[in-house]
């Protein structure tokens, strides 16, 4: 009887950890860049997707680099505080001469502390989490969108994206440890990326009182 009854006991046990591991990995449910980007069906109501970033704000004023399931790269672009002004409506990533010294590797081992000495206060914070691929399910990942969540307020924002060539390009001579001497070496698919030169500014219109 008393076999019996430690049997029933232990299998009890193995049913709730098996429940455990299941509400972990519901919760940790892969973030698929492509499908949370396209328009949503909720009931009968149709949510339109968010307007794609503009090309002078791809990069805010933190971006995190997802590299392995415990690390990540990240750089700031001090460049961008509160947001004014109206430039065009271009989506193409803008170029920002971004360097290998520039990414700094992070361990989730002590993202929270990271965060906290690196975001700001006296501005908006633009935050973004770069993939290179369109799934997101690395436990670097879920960490780091956990513990942002205790740093954004008011203004603040968080958007997920895909890397861009740059970061791309960039990434590719930090891994291998190779010598970036200038971008003008680099042969730029300038579809997709926006030099200096060819960026311009489109003023809003002067809105005229007219009496009445």
């Amino acid at each position: 009887m008393k076999r019996v009854f430690l049997a029933f006991v232990i299998c009890l046990l193995l049913l709730n950890c098996a429940k455990k591991e299941e509400k972990v990995i519901a919760k940790n449910k892969p973030y698929i860049i492509s499908q949370e980007n396209k328009g949503k069906i909720t009931d009968n109501d149709t949510i339109p997707p968010s307007p794609p970033i503009p090309g002078w704000l791809v990069y805010g004023t933190n971006t995190f680099i997802i590299n392995t399931d415990s690390t990540a790269y990240y750089f700031q672009n001090k460049g961008i505080g509160f947001i004014c002004g109206t430039p065009n409506a271009d989506t193409i990533p803008y170029f920002i001469n971004l360097q290998p010294k520039d990414l700094i590797e992070i361990s989730n081992k002590n993202l929270y502390e990271f965060i906290k000495l690196n975001y700001k206060d006296d501005f908006r914070n633009a935050t973004f989490i770069a993939s290179e691929s369109d799934t997101l399910k690395s436990k670097m990942f879920f960490d780091l969108h956990k513990s942002l969540k205790y740093f954004i307020r008011d203004r603040d924002f968080c958007v997920i994206r895909r890397t861009t060539q740059e970061e791309d390009t960039v990434l590719k001579y930090k891994r291998n440890n190779e010598s970036y001497y200038s971008s003008e070496d680099i042969k730029w698919d300038k579809t997709k990326i926006k030099f200096p030169e060819q960026i311009k500014f489109i003023k809003p219109p002067i809105q005229i009182k007219t009496k009445t």
